[in-house]
């Protein structure tokens, strides 16, 4: 991959655009929720018959539909309860069922079975239940000298229909208060008394509460339509309605008892800071809506509110928007604070600040590319996808990081980019493959849950695979083409340009270099230094192991001023004389008897007297060098 995006740059450039035009049209599109759509239909019948107690509630009418929606197909288990006047009947269905086509057949089923029901039961209530719908903010109405039944009127008729416009939004009857109702509050002796029955004063009220349709009369040219509004006015007219008639005398409403304007027995109380109030949930309209952009909405709608007294304040009290956007600005934030260290670390150790350019292209890419592929799924932007995306952050800068040291590496070696970037790339693609599968192979037991952990944890696992394949296709691909073209060669300066840095860049790497090195040598006298017997043994290890693998310190940072070699043989070399030097310093001894005679340019140590460790990695240098027992300095 790396050679054939070196050979085709415009393939690649081209697909980048691509992939950042996709993935932000995917990113502005995408719905935001607080959970993943949890796909596990629930159907909803709630079926009503005023004043039957639950004994014959559940006999008559839970017992009834339960039996009959067994001829559905795809259920899972139903759940019911039954309460006086009301049943409630909650069917299942199997996971990734179509919800639409559930609650056209329980629909279907429930409209079958009404004739079974008890004569004057209600038709049934049919709907649909998302197990991950939950109100996306709550709204509550208050106002300082309104009643419990104003505010109840004035949310119920006045601002639901406001704002039940706002798009993606779904505004149910509002929650506390009082439902305003004409009472009529009659009087057990009185009704003896007259021989009256409570029907029969239900009967004669809706008799007399009527609008009647009378014809139409024409008069000359005009068609005029003539109805009988019987309709009472308020609840005074209704004192007024006769009963019954007695030879002559009539009885009236008000001989028996009295109509009050009143309200309906009153079953939740609302309380907002110690004042009465009504709230109303607002819902989602499926999982296709963005959770933002309902709330804004609605913020948005009962800014403009009409109709309604000064002293009426509608306010939010729950926004689960606010989740969401913190999720948002979290990974926001960490993905830069990610970028930053690490360009960072870069710019330290490399010294070159069109090397460090090549890391910001990485986690830009993948989050775009694993967005466009949720978005190609259906999926929803949510704090589970937020949170594997943040997850995977330090993931994705690592395989950039890898295959960007080793092209560095190549240069410093004394290869052009174009060059360097195919050696160092594909040196290191199978090794930065191996490490990505076994991070995505981590995630892999996902698969194995059910249920709604199933929907949860599979949107974080499969948030966090695409983002490391994609990291790993920038990673060799758009970080070699980076390199070829856009990193300068590193070239070769003389002694005195090369201890004379002129940029503050080069003075600031030259310093950091010197810097580290001081550090390394306080390192090694604290660990020569024992804080008990214990430490015999790290004091007589450690030294020698880090003096080993640390051949050349000031190769572990390279210098900003670009000094290299003409060959990797004469470093090689170097580096090894080096060595041999040092390993003198700290105890070795110089055999004359059989060195010197080899001339000034031959030497020779007695390595016994190291520990093992010392003796095994020089004997591993001088075998890959070119050393013999007594090597000889310079290039052959």
């Amino acid at each position: 991959m790396p050679t054939f995006s070196i050979r085709h740059p415009y393939f690649i450039i081209v697909l980048c655009l691509l992939v950042c035009v996709l993935g932000l049209t995917a990113l502005v599109q995408m719905p935001v929720d607080m959970f993943p759509t949890i796909d596990i239909p629930v159907v909803l019948v709630a079926t009503f018959y005023n004043g039957m107690p639950p004994e014959q509630i559940e006999a008559d009418i839970t017992d009834t539909f339960e039996r009959f929606f067994t001829l559905g197909s795809g259920i899972d288990h139903m759940e019911s309860r039954s309460m006086t006047g009301v049943s409630l009947i909650k069917i299942y269905f199997q996971p990734g069922s179509d919800a639409n086509a559930d609650v056209t057949q329980i629909s279907n089923l429930a409209m079958a079975d009404l004739r079974r029901l008890p004569q004057g039961t209600l038709p049934p209530v049919v709907m649909k239940v998302d197990a991950s719908s939950l109100p996306v903010c709550l709204l509550t109405v208050e106002g300082q000298g309104l009643s419990e039944t104003q505010l109840h009127d004035y949310l119920q008729f006045s601002i639901r229909n406001q704002i039940a416009g706002v798009p993606g939004a779904t505004v149910p009857p509002p929650y506390g208060g009082r439902y305003r109702q004409i009472m009529v509050d009659v009087d057990p002796l009185k009704l003896q008394a007259h021989e009256l029955s409570p029907m029969d004063v239900v009967r004669a009220i809706d008799e007399s509460n009527l609008i009647l349709p009378a014809g139409d009369v024409r008069i000359g040219p005009m068609d005029y339509n003539i109805y009988t509004n019987a309709q009472v006015a308020n609840a005074d007219v209704i004192n007024g309605i006769p009963l019954k008639t007695e030879g002559e005398k009539s009885v009236f409403v008000s001989d028996i008892g009295k109509a009050v304007d009143s309200a309906f027995l009153q079953y939740d109380i609302v309380r907002v800071n110690g004042q009465k109030s009504v709230y109303v949930p607002i819902l989602k309209q499926g999982g296709d809506t963005n959770t933002i952009a309902v709330v804004d909405g609605i913020r948005k709608a009962i800014k403009t509110l009409r109709d309604i007294p000064a002293q009426l304040k509608v306010n939010v009290v729950f926004d689960q928007s606010v989740f969401v956007k913190g999720a948002i600005s979290t990974v926001l934030r960490e993905g830069g604070i990610g970028v930053l260290l690490t360009a960072i670390m870069i710019w330290i150790f490399l010294g070159s600040f069109r090397a460090t350019a090549a890391v910001f292209l990485s986690i830009p890419l993948s989050v775009l590319i694993t967005f466009f592929v949720l978005h190609s799924a259906n999926r929803t932007i949510n704090s589970m996808v937020l949170s594997g995306l943040a997850l995977a952050f330090s993931r994705l800068i690592d395989d950039s990081v890898v295959v960007l040291e080793n092209i560095y590496r190549h240069m410093e070696l004394g290869e052009d980019p174009g060059v360097a970037a195919v050696n160092g790339a594909n040196e290191v693609a199978l090794p930065v493959l191996a490490i990505m599968l076994v991070a995505v192979v981590v995630f892999f037991p996902v698969t194995f849950l059910f249920g709604v952990s199933k929907y949860l944890f599979s949107a974080l696992a499969l948030a966090v695979v695409i983002a490391l394949f994609a990291s790993y296709f920038d990673a060799v691909t758009v970080v070699p083409l980076f390199c070829a073209y856009f990193l300068k060669p590193v070239h070769v300066l003389d002694e005195e340009s090369a201890n004379s840095p002129k940029s503050w860049s080069e003075r600031f790497h030259a310093g950091f270099n010197a810097r580290f090195e001081r550090m390394l040598n306080v390192y090694e006298r604290w660990v020569r230094k024992p804080a008990s017997r214990s430490c015999v043994g790290l004091r007589d290890f450690l030294p020698f192991v880090f003096r080993a693998h640390s051949v050349d310190r000031r190769g572990l940072l390279p210098a900003r001023r670009r000094r290299t070699v003409c060959d990797q043989r004469e470093s090689a070399h170097r580096n090894a004389h080096r060595t041999d030097q040092r390993l003198r310093e700290t105890g070795g001894r110089h055999h004359p008897e059989s060195c010197e005679a080899r001339g000034p340019e031959h030497h020779c140590f007695q390595y016994r007297s190291f520990p093992r460790p010392v003796r095994l990695v020089h004997s591993q240098l001088r075998n890959a060098y070119g050393y013999g027992e007594c090597g000889a300095k310079g290039r052959s």
